[in-house]
């Protein structure tokens, strides 16, 4: 029996969800951009959903943007800071997704503005650091709510007072593909003017939402409409990802509560197969849904290797570099050496998991660290 526990990269696809992919893709053949009757009634059904994707989240002031990807939204997210602002400094941390990075440092370079990459240490991003950096030339702050890789929670209502006092007019962009659907986000007091959703973290077979404050939705929108910045999700796509949306939100407290008795049970099992393998970060300070276990002396990535055999998958770290010359960046980013840095094991969980995977999950993780 395979395990799989590297949900944070992608979950596997909702059974339901894959029935109404199959639904939609017969019923709506149109492209959502066409002027035909095709066209248009399978635009007016994704403003319908979309709508109702609002609404189960609570939201009101925001619109939506639709992306393929997660990597494609943070890509339009960045492209409309920076060409609406056109000049000033953008700040982020060095805990960031790369795909956040690396569409800043794309972005900022065009507009000529400085990116601004503020400190971490062992409990995550330094909110001293992030405040100092503060300023009127401050034009945006880019930040995650949940980190990738060690599944720690970052205070944005404390970067929101942070912004009141020292930056009002900044933006703020919150990278929630971690969190939204998993985690509350109090978007009233956070007030985000843009923040995400990909589809393979909640199940659906594709797709990213990009929430826009609506005073911003225009420009961001003509990226797509006007200039093809980002590319067209095709409407069976977006439409399960709406419906896998409105799922994640009505069952949020429901998935959480079953993420934290799992979270716990595969704690104790590792306990009593003598695996006392610390979490980078406390219970209180992380998404239960990422374990994130420091491993030393033995490395993330041969333990996720040697899973191989049991047919279980792990993660040395965020997915897109699980294996580096250089180990984690995440753990370098809060003061781990270079040798710990290799040393790291993420378990990510999700609706399909149960009690037994974690107990046989100890069990082989035990194995494989005795047999090193």
């Amino acid at each position: 029996m395979s395990i799989y526990l590297d949900n944070a990269a992608a979950v596997p696809c909702d059974p339901e969800l894959l029935r109404c992919f199959q639904e939609y893709a017969a019923e709506f053949p149109g492209n959502q951009e066409s002027a035909g009757w095709h066209g248009r009634t399978a635009a007016e059904r994704i403003r319908k959903d979309s709508a109702e994707l609002c609404k189960a989240f609570g939201l009101s002031g925001f619109g939506t943007v639709f992306c393929n990807t997660g990597t494609e939204a943070l890509a339009v997210a960045a492209e409309g800071i920076c060409r609406t602002l056109h000049g000033g400094e953008i700040i982020t941390t060095t805990l960031e997704h790369p795909a956040l990075e690396k569409a800043f440092e794309r972005s900022c370079a065009k507009y000529g503005m400085e990116l601004i990459r503020c400190k971490s240490d062992r409990s995550g991003v330094s909110m001293t650091d992030l405040e100092s950096h503060l300023s009127g030339r401050t034009a945006a702050v880019a930040v995650h709510h949940v980190q990738s890789e060690t599944g720690g929670i970052l205070d944005l209502r404390k970067i929101r007072q942070l912004l009141d006092r020292h930056a009002p007019k900044a933006l703020l962009l919150c990278d929630t593909m971690q969190s939204i659907g998993k985690i509350p986000l109090e978007t009233r007091e956070i007030r985000p003017d843009f923040f995400t959703l990909s589809g393979q973290k909640i199940g659906a077979p594709g797709g990213a939402v990009l929430f826009c404050n609506e005073k911003l939705l225009r420009p961001v929108q003509s990226l797509r409409s006007a200039e093809h910045f980002g590319g067209r999700c095709s409407v069976p796509v977006l439409l399960t990802l709406l419906q896998a949306g409105i799922k994640a939100a009505q069952m949020q407290k429901e998935r959480y509560g079953r993420a934290l008795e799992l979270r716990r049970r595969l704690l104790d099992a590792l306990r009593q197969n003598g695996l006392d393998f610390p979490c980078t970060l406390p219970e209180d300070a992380v998404s239960p849904f990422i374990i994130h276990l420091l491993t030393a002396p033995y490395q993330g990535a041969i333990l996720t290797r040697a899973l191989h055999r049991y047919e279980i998958s792990a993660a040395p770290g965020s997915a897109c570099e699980s294996e580096t010359p250089s180990g984690s960046r995440a753990l370098t980013a809060m003061g781990y050496s270079r040798k710990d840095a290799f040393c790291g094991l993420r378990l990510s969980l999700w609706q399909h998991n149960t009690a037994e995977e974690m107990d046989r999950l100890a069990e082989k993780l035990a194995g494989c660290v005795k047999n090193y």
